[in-house]
């Protein structure tokens, strides 16, 4: 019997809709991917969280099951396949497993981003992982004293790190994803933390570049790495991660090198956030539309002469406005 059965009874079967009214992008991209923001609060205070701001605006509002059953429904009648729960830390939310389920139910694959805390714990585990595809866990160094330093609690490593454990035993086959994010306090231990997520089975790294949104935007200069830095740091990543699938999210893709393929860029799926935000009504459960990584990416003048400008969304704005953004170098035209 399997561990979906042991928790709750077979998966009941449900019709698909009659009616498919999928999403289409301006350049013909199908909308696949739902982001549903379940929760505003977080046991941690990372330094560069990007949702820190949202966390203290929203945290009063709360998100109720009645708003999550309808905006599942609703996505998976549009064709929408799969769903990343995300918040805060979606865990914690009191809706979690039931939003797993109807997903399941509903025929989509479940993701979740995730700092472990429910999921370190057994119990809790046992009852989630029938209805989970995959959790991006974020892991900000090889260490406690690095990862806790950037997460803003101690034991946050310790945790993390169990939850992941205790994922990969109770579920063999589940998709063990990680996701770092690089700034001035971590870069040096970039290479050490590819390594301990090969060593802990993952079969997904995400470099991702500080985002000037959130915390990070607060103490952007603090924490934004030079492009010198950063590509002298991702220049071995490849050797690092052997078979493990790498991407780089958030960095241009002339800094990557010999990497540029992994660039997120190249592999980004369009997706609907859903998530409150404020409107001239007010504040809205709302929808917003990502058919590009371009969110707060800028092309600099040099851009224009790189082929790949067209695939490569360049550096984050904020960080054109404050650093050098020479060291950036053109992809030529190979057919010239």
């Amino acid at each position: 019997m399997s561990l979906r059965e042991r928790a709750s009874g077979p998966l009941p079967v449900v019709a698909p809709p009659s009616t498919v009214r999928p999403w289409v992008g301006p350049e013909g991209q199908v909308m696949r991917r739902l982001e549903l923001h379940l929760t505003y609060h977080c046991p941690e205070r990372c330094l560069f969280c990007s949702e820190e701001h949202r966390m203290v605006g929203f945290s009063r509002f709360p998100v109720t099951w009645g708003r999550v059953a309808t905006v599942l429904r609703t996505h998976a009648e549009r064709g929408v396949g799969a769903v990343h729960l995300t918040g805060g830390e979606p865990t914690i939310s009191p809706h979690f497993l039931k939003a797993c389920m109807l997903a399941k139910k509903l025929g989509m694959r479940t993701s979740i981003g995730t700092i472990g805390t429910m999921l370190s714990r057994a119990d809790f585990a046992e009852k989630a992982l029938p209805w989970l595809d995959e959790a991006l866990f974020s892991v900000h160094g090889p260490c406690a004293e690095v990862h806790d330093r950037m997460a803003g609690r101690q034991g946050s490593f310790q945790q993390i790190i169990a939850a992941m454990t205790l994922a990969r035993r109770l579920r063999p086959d589940f998709g063990l994803f990680m996701n770092t994010v690089v700034t001035r306090h971590n870069v040096a231990h970039l290479g050490a933390t590819v390594r301990l997520a090969r060593r802990l089975g993952v079969q997904l790294l995400v470099v991702s570049n500080t985002t000037p949104e959130g915390a990070a935007s607060d103490r952007y200069e603090e924490l934004a790495v030079p492009l010198d830095v950063l590509r002298d740091a991702v220049s071995g990543l490849g050797d690092d991660a052997g078979e493990m699938t790498l991407r780089f999210f958030g960095m241009p893709m002339c800094i990557l090198g010999d990497l540029a393929a992994r660039s997120n860029d190249v592999h980004w799926d369009p997706r609907v956030t859903v998530e409150w935000m404020r409107s001239e009504q007010g504040v809205v459960y709302g929808e917003a539309y990502s058919w590009t990584p371009n969110r707060r990416r800028c092309h600099t003048p040099i851009c224009a002469q790189c082929t790949r400008s067209a695939l490569c969304q360049g550096v984050y704005d904020r960080f054109a406005e404050l650093f050098d953004t020479s060291l950036l170098q053109p992809f030529p035209d190979s057919s010239r």
